[in-house]
C-alpha cells in the first residue's frame, strides 16, 4: 500500500511516444491495438495506465497489449490526447531501447523457460532499471527539479527509485515478486539460484541485453537452465524484434505545443487545445462512461483516485453529483444536509463564490467548521481544497482530499477543474435530459390512460346491456337449468371482460392473481363456454382429451386461458366446416431444465402460409381483415414467457398445424 504521505506516481512518456501516440489517434478511426503497442514500449506510460487502472485477475489471460487496449479505449481518445498534451517537457534522454530489449529478453526467457506469467516478465524487465525511465543509473542529492518520481516530494534517491517503483508496480496488481524483484539490487549468483524463477529471469535478461552480453552467456545459462546455443539465438531474435519497434511507426519531432517549458495555465494555445478535448470527451456520454473515464483520467493527472463533487440542489443542500471513490463519504455528506449558505464549510464558501478555498486543521479540534472536519475525517487525509467548478449557472465544487496543500501545483488545478467540470456539466445535463424525457412520458402515459378510461367507461354500456339481458333470459326460462349454467359462465367471462378494462387504465401493479391453475378443471370450462359459440355452430369439431390427477402448474388461470383462447380462435378461423381441433393433455415432459404438462392442440386445416413460418410469433399486420390486429400470437408467446413456459409449432400445407404448449409445474425444482 501507498503511505499517507506519497505523492502519487506520476511517470511521463518518453517524447517520440508521446509523438507517435498523438498521431496514431489523429486518424478518423484510431487503432487501438497499435496505440497499445506503443504504451507496451514506454516504461512510463505503462506504469502510470496500470497504476491509474490495476490489473485484476484475469486480465493478463490475454496478453498485456489486450489489458492496455482495454484501458485506452475506456480512457478514450480525447481524455488521452488531454493528458499527453497537458504534460509538462519530458525529458528526452535515457536509454529506451536498452529497458525495451531487456523486457524483450525477459519475456523471451520467460516463455522458453515456460514461466507462467511471461507478461509479468515483460513488465519486470521494463521497468528494471532507472535509464528506462529517462534518469540516470546512480541518482546525487543534489537539488533536482522533477519531482514527479520522489516519494516524499523531495530529493530521488537511488534507493528511493527501487523502492518506488516495487510500491508503484505492486499497486498495479501484479504479484509480489514483481515488487521484490525490482526493489532488490544487485545480488549474488548463489543467492539468485535460491530465489523465485522471475528473480532469476530479470537478472538473466539485464544481463543478456547488456552490450557484452557474450561474456556472460555462462551466467545467464546457469540462471534460466537453457544451453548458451539457445541464448545466442534468442538474443538475436529479440534484437531483430527491438529493431523493428524501433523503426515503426517511425518517430517524429513533438508538436511545439508539446514541448513547450510554459506552464500549462500560461500556454493560451495548449489550454485551449486541452479546454476543447475535455468537453468533446464527456459528450453525450452516459453517466456510468463518464465515471468510468473520470477513474482513469484523475490518477493519470495526479490523484489517488477520483474526488467527491458536490452542487447546490433546488433546496440550497449541497449533494453528491460525482461520487468517485469516496461513495462512504458521499453517503454521509447526504445525511448531514450542509447548506450552501453554511456561514463557516469553506466546502459551502466555495460554491457560493466560485473562488477555490482550503481547509487544513491546525490543531486536534474541529476548528470552525464541523462539517469540514468531518469530511476531512471522512476522506481520511490531513486536509481538503476545494475547486469551484462551473456549472452555468451557479458551481459545483470538486473536493480534493490531500495531506498538504502545496501537494497540488497550479497546473494540476487547473487540468482538474477543466477535467472535472466538463464531467459535472456532462452529468448535470444528462440528469436535466433524464427528468425531461420522464416529465414527457408521465404526460405520455397520463394521457393515454385517462384515453384509455373514456373508452372503458364508454364499453361498460354495452356490457351492462348484455348482462341485464341475460339476467331476462334467465328470469323467462327459470327451469332450464343448462341455460342457467351457460350464462353462468357468460357472466363470469363478461365480469372478466370488464375487469379487464378497468385495469386497462391504470398503472401496471404486481401480479396479484395466485399463479396456480388445474390444467383439466381450464380445458373443461373453456370447451363449455366456447364449444358451441366458436366451433359447433361452424361445423367445427373440438376433441378434447383432459386427464385426471395431472399435479397444478405454475401460472394463473387467466393468463392461460388468454393464451388458449388466441389459439382456439386462430384454429376456428382457419378451419371449413367438418373440421377438427384436437387438444390433448400429452403428460409430463422436461422443457428448458423445467418439469412441465405438455398441452397439444391439433388441427386439421389448410396449414400456415410458409413466409408466416419464418416469424411466426412476431406482431405483424394481419392478412384476415375486420378488426383482426396481427398480435395473437405474440401475446401467447408474450405470457407464456412471463411465466417460463414456451410453445412450439408445425405446420405443413395442406395437412394441418399442431401447437405444443410447456406449462412449468407448480413444483418444477
Amino acid at each position: 500500500m501507498t503511505p499517507d504521505n506519497a505523492k502519487p506516481f506520476r511517470p511521463r512518456p518518453r517524447p517520440e511516444n508521446s509523438a507517435t501516440i498523438l498521431r496514431l489517434l489523429a486518424s478518423a478511426a484510431t487503432n487501438w491495438p497499435e496505440v497499445a503497442l506503443v504504451v507496451a514500449r514506454d516504461p512510463m506510460l505503462c506504469l502510470a495506465l496500470l497504476s491509474a487502472a490495476p490489473l485484476a485477475q484475469g486480465d493478463l489471460d490475454d496478453g498485456l497489449n489486450v489489458a492496455l487496449r482495454k484501458r485506452l479505449e475506456a480512457l478514450g481518445a480525447d481524455l488521452l490526447r488531454t493528458w499527453l498534451w497537458g504534460l509538462d517537457a519530458a525529458r528526452s534522454g535515457g536509454e529506451g531501447a536498452h529497458a525495451l530489449l531487456t523486457a524483450e529478453c525477459a519475456l523471451h526467457l520467460a516463455l522458453e523457460t515456460h514461466y507462467p506469467r511471461p507478461d509479468e516478465a515483460y513488465l519486470t524487465g521494463l521497468w528494471l532499471s532507472p535509464a528506462g525511465f529517462g534518469l540516470p543509473d546512480a541518482l546525487s542529492p543534489s537539488p533536482a527539479t522533477d519531482t514527479d518520481l520522489a516519494p516524499h516530494g523531495g530529493l530521488l534517491q537511488t534507493d528511493d527509485f527501487r523502492q518506488y517503483v516495487a510500491r508503484a508496480a505492486r499497486n498495479c496488481g501484479l504479484s509480489a515478486t514483481v515488487g521484490d524483484t525490482l526493489e532488490l539490487g544487485p545480488l549474488l549468483e548463489e543467492q539468485l539460484l535460491n530465489a523465485h524463477p522471475l528473480l532469476r529471469l530479470a537478472h538473466a535478461a539485464h544481463q543478456l541485453a547488456d552490450p557484452a552480453w557474450t561474456e556472460r552467456l555462462d551466467t545467464i545459462a546457469r540462471l534460466t537452465g537453457l544451453d548458451t546455443a539457445t541464448l545466442r539465438s534468442l538474443r538475436t531474435d529479440v534484437s531483430y524484434i527491438v529493431a523493428g519497434h524501433a523503426s515503426y511507426p517511425a518517430p517524429a519531432a513533438l508538436p511545439a505545443p508539446v514541448a513547450s517549458g510554459l506552464p500549462l495555465a500560461d500556454d493560451p494555445f495548449r489550454a485551449a487545445a486541452i479546454h476543447g478535448l475535455v468537453v468533446s470527451a464527456f459528450a453525450d456520454s452516459s453517466d456510468a462512461e463518464t465515471a468510468a473515464r473520470l477513474a482513469l483520467a484523475c490518477p493519470l493527472l495526479g490523484l489517488r483516485a477520483t474526488p467527491l463533487v458536490v452542487a447546490a440542489d433546488a433546496d440550497g443542500r449541497l449533494r453528491p453529483l460525482i461520487t468517485g471513490a469516496a461513495s462512504t463519504a458521499a453517503a454521509l455528506l447526504e445525511e448531514l444536509q450542509l447548506a450552501e449558505d453554511d456561514p463557516a464549510s469553506c466546502i459551502a464558501l466555495s460554491a457560493r463564490s466560485g473562488r477555490p478555498a482550503a481547509h487544513f486543521g491546525s490543531g486536534p479540534g474541529p476548528g470552525r467548521s464541523m462539517a469540514d472536519w468531518q469530511m476531512v475525517r471522512w476522506l481520511g487525509r490531513r486536509g481538503l481544497c476545494c475547486l469551484p467548478l462551473p456549472l452555468n449557472p451557479g458551481f459545483a465544487v470538486a473536493i480534493v482530499a490531500l495531506d498538504r496543500e502545496q501537494d497540488l501545483a497550479s497546473s494540476e488545478r487547473w487540468m482538474l477543474t477543466e477535467l472535472l467540470g466538463a464531467a459535472a456539466r456532462a452529468m448535470r445535463a444528462s440528469q436535466a435530459q433524464q427528468e425531461t424525457i420522464a416529465a414527457r412520458e408521465a404526460a405520455l402515459q397520463n394521457r393515454f390512460r385517462e384515453h384509455v378510461r373514456r373508452i372503458a367507461h364508454e364499453a361498460t354500456n354495452p356490457l351492462t346491456v348484455i348482462r341485464s339481458r341475460l339476467d331476462l333470459l334467465g328470469q323467462q326460462h327459470p327451469a332450464d337449468t343448462s341455460m342457467h349454467e351457460e350464462m353462468s359462465l357468460l357472466n363470469a367471462e363478461l365480469d372478466r371482460i370488464g375487469k379487464l378494462l378497468r385495469r386497462a387504465g391504470d398503472m401496471p401493479t404486481d401480479e396479484t392473481e395466485l399463479a396456480r391453475c388445474n390444467l383439466t378443471e381450464l380445458l373443461l370450462d373453456m370447451r363449455a363456454l366456447y364449444g358451441d359459440s366458436l366451433f359447433a355452430s361452424k361445423g367445427i369439431t373440438l376433441e378434447l382429451r383432459a386427464a385426471n390427477k395431472l399435479p397444478p402448474v405454475a401460472m394463473p388461470p387467466s393468463a392461460l386461458k388468454q393464451v388458449l383462447l388466441n389459439l382456439f380462435r386462430n384454429a376456428a378461423e382457419a378451419l371449413q366446416p367438418g373440421g377438427r381441433l384436437s387438444v390433448a393433455l400429452a403428460g409430463q415432459a422436461i422443457a428448458n431444465g423445467r418439469n412441465c404438462i405438455e398441452i397439444r392442440l391439433v388441427d386439421n386445416g389448410p396449414g400456415l402460409p410458409p413466409e408466416r413460418m419464418h416469424d411466426l410469433f412476431s406482431a405483424r399486420p394481419s392478412t384476415k381483415g375486420g378488426t383482426h390486429q396481427g398480435v395473437g400470437l405474440s401475446v401467447v408467446r408474450d405470457i407464456l414467457t412471463q411465466w417460463n413456459a414456451s410453445i412450439l409449432c408445425r405446420s405443413q400445407s395442406g395437412s394441418g398445424t399442431s401447437f405444443q404448449l410447456f406449462i412449468p409445474l407448480e413444483q418444477s425444482d
